[in-house]
């Protein structure tokens, strides 16, 4: 391992923990982790500058086929922006976005080339998960908000309902962190095993406490994912099994999600999907959005802008509430309206070649990183089919920062990532880069 003298060592350490903290601090807000984020790329910039190989193993992550495919997908979006009913405000999402990429992407080879780091940085996550689970469970078992409110700085009185409608957001970033969890701590020892599991059973938990519906399907996209992927590897005679189950898990998740808590009753839009499944304000959202994505197929209405239409903000009959208030709560619709077909199509296509490479190189290899990546973009892109806005910071922070941590890790294991630190700090390579 190289020399590191100790104001190095101390930066990379912090930062490695400023990464850990970065999506569990959700617990405190958006405002939060985004801040950590911002603070940890700052590091890394420094880090990076004294060590330049840094720079050098995310440059070959933009210059591999995926990195080639995501900035294609860009190029695709970008075509709208000068025709956006707000230019300025979809060049700034487009911008952002990318540069939260390319920070991720830097986040990835900075804990690529550091065994000590990606340690520190999993267990940390491990550590803020669980202490921040801790004060949100017992703030809804309970009613002892004291320890959830110091971690929101939130003391404003308010109902009973207050630890479970602010922890919705929190319990959506749980669902995408579980997979990341259980391929943590499945690399780990048998105390931060045990650490990860009741991680895991407590995010499990606070999705159903604050009966986010959308994180259910995530989680239940997941679940069929894996399980083919783990079906595909194991042989074609078990997929007749797989197809088994996938009906079996599916229908006990819909009567689940049926049985939970809903929405207030309105007119309902499409017979054929119970308001217990999708409630019906979000039906009419839907509808809405695809009239509008018939008038202007191919170009859209700009990023990040489609509820400024003018009738965006009418008040439904039977429905005291808007047509579009914000977004369309579907990631599909919300591209698909704002970028128009030739920015859709480009971006499905790196989804597609981004979760598709991870599904070969399963079957190929069985590495536990890309299952795992496979769980978190299932959780991630089903859950977007119904929640909030794609282009939400903190959500893509979020995913894009985990997709690095597991890329980060080497293919096999704790030990061949000490070896690559040794050899010269290569750590996951340029593909395992591209993952992120």
């Amino acid at each position: 391992m190289e020399h590191r003298d100790r104001p190095s060592a101390v930066l990379r350490d912090a930062t490695a923990v400023a990464l850990g903290l970065v999506v569990p601090a959700m617990v405190s807000g958006r405002a939060v982790l985004q801040g950590l984020a911002a603070a940890a790329l700052v590091a890394v910039l420094v880090i990076a500058w004294r060590d330049r190989r840094i720079f050098a193993r995310a440059a070959d992550a933009v210059r591999s086929r995926l990195g080639l495919v995501v900035l294609a997908a860009f190029a695709g979006m970008a075509v709208n922006i000068p025709g956006s009913l707000d230019p300025l405000r979809s060049l700034e999402a487009w911008a952002r976005t990318l540069a939260y990429i390319g920070g991720c992407v830097l986040f990835w080879a900075f804990l690529a080339g550091d065994a000590r780091a990606r340690r520190l940085c999993l267990r940390i996550f491990t550590v803020a998960w669980l202490g921040g689970l801790a004060a949100v469970i017992i703030a809804q078992a309970t009613g002892w908000e004291l320890p959830y409110r110091v971690l929101r700085n939130d003391f404003v009185p308010w109902n009973a309902h207050w630890p479970f409608h602010t922890a919705k957001a929190y319990a959506a970033l749980a669902a995408c962190s579980l997979p990341v969890m259980l391929w943590a701590a499945i690399r780990e020892t048998p105390a931060w095993r045990l650490a990860g599991l009741v991680v895991a059973l407590g995010q499990v938990a606070i999705v159903m406490s604050t009966v986010n519906k959308s994180a259910v399907a995530g989680l239940l996209a997941t679940v069929l994912v894996v399980s083919l992927a783990v079906a595909l590897r194991s042989g074609v005679k078990w997929l007749a099994g797989w197809a088994l189950w996938a009906v079996a898990a599916t229908a006990a998740i819909l009567f689940l999600v049926y049985e939970l808590p809903d929405e207030p009753a309105s007119q309902a839009v499409w017979d054929w999907i119970p308001p217990q499944i999708v409630d019906t304000h979000r039906q009419q959202i839907w509808r809405f959005t695809a009239e509008k994505i018939t008038e202007k197929p191919w170009t859209g209405y700009g990023i990040n802008v489609i509820d400024r239409l003018p009738d965006a903000h009418r008040i439904l009959p039977g429905y005291r509430v808007e047509a579009l208030p914000s977004h369309p709560h579907n990631w599909a619709l919300e591209v698909l309206g704002e970028t128009g077909i030739i920015g859709f199509v480009p971006v499905l296509i790196a989804i597609a070649w981004a979760v598709g490479r991870c599904m070969v190189g399963y079957v190929r290899s069985g590495g536990g990183g890309s299952l795992a990546t496979l769980g978190l973009n299932a959780v991630f892109w089903g859950s977007s089919l119904f929640n909030f806005s794609i282009w939400s910071s903190w959500w893509l922070i979020g995913y894009f920062l985990m997709s690095a941590m597991i890329a980060a890790g080497p293919p096999g294991g704790a030990d061949a990532g000490e070896a690559a630190v040794k050899d010269g700090g290569s750590g996951g390579g340029p593909a395992g880069g591209a993952a992120a």
